[in-house]
This record gives structure tokens, C-alpha cells and sequence, in this order.
């Protein structure tokens, strides 16, 4: 790939790399510098690039791979962030405790799925990716990807389900 080629390519790839970095951190710092990472180590190898797409799969490669690194080295699992269905403002103080012990109880859970169920789980619930889209960021089949969802959705159906008992 040549360089005017790359400077082209260079906001697209980064922009993909940024993205799959946050699905694994919930740190915009470090999510920023995996992309930026990510983005020297396509240029050192700028020459054995083949075309855009290529680009692109390598970005995703070195950004998945960088961020799982970076998981191990810090040890934690970056917890979905999203609105809170229940408006504590509306509740009464029983309630608002019911509520925030339901949401660690579930963070629980979460946590404790195996890392790649976890992964897909956050993937299709929480960005809305499509199994397609899952089964390339992960670098896995799609076939997996719907066994491991539907297996981490049974999980966590069958916790819900005792607490409820």
C-alpha cells in the first residue's frame, strides 16, 4: 500500500480500531491509545499491505488483540455503560436499594461470564452489532457466535431465575 494510499485509508481504519478498543474498555484513554497504536503498527508495515480491506482486517486483528492485552495487564472487564430504565428520582428509598442491588447483582453476573460470552453479549445487546459483524471483530464463526450468545442469554436467564425463586 502506498502512503497517499494509507493517508486515505487512515481515518476509516482508526475510526474501526477506536471502536473495537471501546468494546473492550470502558477508558476513552486508553481506548484512543490502542487506535494510535494500532495505527503505527499498520504504517511500519505500510509496504506489505495489500489494499483497504486488508488494512482494515489487520486494524481489527491489532486493536482486538491489543485490547485483550490490555485487559490481562490491568485485570478487569469493562462493564456495559447505559441508561438506567428505572428514574431513581421516582422511586422510594425501598425501591431505589431494591434497584441498585438488582444492578450489582446483574454487574455480577455479567462479570462472570467466560470473557468471549461476555464480548458477544456486549457486542449484540449493547452496540446492536449483527452476528456477522460479531464473528469479524472476534475473528470467530457465525455459527459460533450465535452457540456463545445463546449460551451466555441461558446463563444468565437461568441466575435470573433462581434469584426470582
Amino acid at each position: 500500500m502506498e502512503q497517499t494510499e494509507f493517508e486515505n485509508a487512515a481515518k476509516k481504519i482508526r475510526q474501526k480500531a477506536l471502536q473495537i478498543a471501546r468494546s473492550y474498555t470502558s477508558n476513552n484513554d486508553e481506548a484512543e491509545d490502542i487506535a494510535q497504536e494500532v495505527m503505527l503498527r499498520l504504517w511500519s508495515m505500510h509496504k506489505n499491505i495489500e489494499s483497504r480491506e486488508h488494512a482494515e482486517r489487520l486494524a481489527s486483528r491489532i486493536s482486538r488483540n491489543l485490547s485483550i492485552d490490555n485487559q490481562r495487564r490491568n485485570h478487569t472487564i469493562a462493564l456495559p455503560t447505559g441508561r438506567d430504565i428505572i428514574d431513581e428520582k421516582l422511586t422510594s428509598p425501598q425501591n431505589a436499594v431494591e434497584n441498585k442491588e438488582n444492578k450489582m447483582w446483574l454487574n455480577k453476573r455479567l462479570a462472570s461470564l467466560p470473557e468471549t460470552e461476555f464480548q458477544i453479549l456486549k457486542l449484540r445487546q449493547v452496540e446492536h452489532k449483527s452476528n456477522d459483524e460479531i464473528a469479524n471483530l472476534l475473528g470467530i464463526e457465525k455459527t459460533s457466535v450465535v452457540t456463545l450468545l445463546s449460551r451466555a442469554r441461558k446463563k444468565l436467564l437461568n441466575e435470573i431465575r433462581t434469584r426470582i425463586r
